[in-house]
């Protein structure tokens, strides 16, 4: 349950940070990068490919480092889908 919510709460946190950069970026006048969810959805998933090579391989990996690596991939497709939705 604790693992949940740590993932959950740097996906959350990522996600939120996101959208007030794209906002704030929209309140400055600054125009929307071309790409920008192509990029968002690479890094996700090279965090998702790492997340996942570091839950099932026999490394020593620390949970709280797992937690993060899938913190961060849910984080960013969260924001692709946001975007998209937008």
């Amino acid at each position: 349950m604790l693992r949940t919510i740590r993932i959950i709460a740097v996906a959350t946190f990522l996600a939120t940070l996101f959208r007030l950069s794209q906002t704030i970026g929209a309140a400055k006048g600054n125009e929307s990068v071309a790409g920008y969810n192509v990029a968002l959805g690479v890094v996700s998933l090279l965090f998702f490919v790492r997340a996942a090579a570091s839950e099932f391989a026999s490394s020593n990996v620390s949970p709280a480092q797992r937690d993060i690596l899938w913190g961060v991939s849910l984080g960013t497709f969260v924001s692709i889908l946001a975007s998209l939705l937008r």
